[in-house]
């Protein structure tokens, strides 16, 4: 095991989740990881068995998938994702796309509300039948 999670007592190790362990391997190794290697050193540091290992594996990629520090570099290799000066195109279309997402996402909820008050003009148009 690094140098950098000696630092650490058992019980921090045990305390820190999988993602938090994944930066600080990541940074004392200062190069990118393949995926299975960063997670076995994880594995190894959390002293997992081989069933916890199974049952955490998809939970460990969709946490580096979510968590803002880490980037992958294609072909499942990753890294940390301060190392790269980020490309002022890809931010800026990554923004564009994300505007998107968020457009779409509120003129769903506005149909979505204009069913909701279909819906109750149909109430009391009936109530009012009676």
């Amino acid at each position: 095991m690094g140098m950098a999670l000696q630092k650490y007592t058992n019980e921090q190790i045990t305390k820190m989740s999988m993602i938090e362990l994944a930066n600080i391997i990541l940074a004392e190794q200062k190069k990118e990881m393949n995926f299975i290697d960063l997670f076995q050193k994880v594995a190894e540091a959390k002293d997992f068995t081989k069933k916890q290992k199974e049952d955490l594996l998809a939970r460990f990629y969709t946490d580096l998938n979510v968590d803002g520090r880490f980037t992958t570099l294609g072909s499942n290799v990753w890294g940390l994702k301060r190392w790269y000066p980020a490309d002022q195109t890809t931010e800026k279309s990554l923004a564009e796309s994300r505007k998107r997402d968020l457009e779409e996402e509120q003129e769903e909820e506005e149909e979505e509300a204009e069913k909701e008050y279909q819906d109750y003009d149909d109430l009391q148009y009936n109530e009012d039948d009676e």
